[in-house]
């Protein structure tokens, strides 16, 4: 494999790191999510009333997610996460996270614990990281604004991304998936990444563009469609990753 096509899946893995995903051992069948799951249509549908406070989140609420990759050097299939509320102190709370056969709904991995801080909706990578990511600053206000910076690494030998972030609420859309008819916020994160690399066995830094945007769904809880566009200086695209709610309950 060259060092670009290296360099690619290395972003490839950063990415899903931050979405909370493994790659190939969470990979499935590349069709659709098989019928017969979903909530019910509308189930999720509710006007915005600003300001959108963060969640208040229950033992029991579960979401499962099928995320995609775009672009020349995407992976084949789909990635597929089942994640459930375990445990809830204040701001922080505990997800169970099981990767999921897209084909078969059954689990295709190990269970992990995963860590949230509501206020942001900062899952943990689980991964060599610092900083936060600052998804969503609860309350939500129309054309809030902040700004973020973090470095993550997918594995122990693989060199450190960095991306650095302005976020904004950019409005509210109705959004479908596969889960159901939702109510969203739109928020939309625009930065820069970089990532030192080889080329021709010397150092260089590989940097670009990046726009990752979230529909968040108040009445789920957590979004219902994620996008991020990783863009080469040059304007190409580096990677793309869709991720979408097909799946959902609230706990009790």
């Amino acid at each position: 494999m060259s060092a670009a096509a290296l360099a690619r899946r290395a972003a490839a893995a950063a990415l899903w790191v931050a979405l909370g995903a493994g790659l190939a051992a969470c990979a499935g069948p590349g069709a659709g999510w098989p019928g017969g799951l979903g909530g019910p249509a509308g189930a999720g549908s509710q006007a915005i009333a600003w300001p959108v406070d963060r969640p208040q989140l229950r033992v029991g609420d579960r979401w499962v997610y099928a995320g995609r990759e775009l672009g020349d050097s995407a992976a084949d299939g789909r990635i597929v996460l089942e994640r459930t509320v375990t445990r809830v102190a204040g701001d922080r709370v505990e997800l169970r996270q099981v990767p999921l056969d897209a084909a078969t709904r059954r689990p295709a991995g190990p269970a992990r614990a995963r860590n949230v801080r509501l206020s942001v909706w900062h899952l943990d990578p689980g991964v060599r990281s610092s900083g936060e990511i600052r998804s969503l600053a609860f309350p939500l206000t129309p054309d809030k604004q902040w700004q973020y910076e973090y470095w993550l690494a997918a594995g122990a030998g693989d060199a450190v991304t960095t991306y650095r972030y302005q976020a904004r609420v950019d409005g509210t859309e109705i959004v479908r998936t596969p889960a159901g008819r939702f109510d969203t916020v739109r928020v939309v994160h625009e930065g820069e990444w970089s990532r030192p690399v080889l080329e021709r066995g010397q150092p260089a830094l590989r940097s670009g563009a990046v726009t990752t945007t979230y529909w968040y769904a108040p009445a789920v809880g957590t979004w219902v469609r994620l996008e991020v566009d990783l863009r080469r200086a040059d304007g190409g695209r580096e990677l793309g990753v869709v991720q979408e709610l097909v799946d959902y309950r609230r706990g009790r």
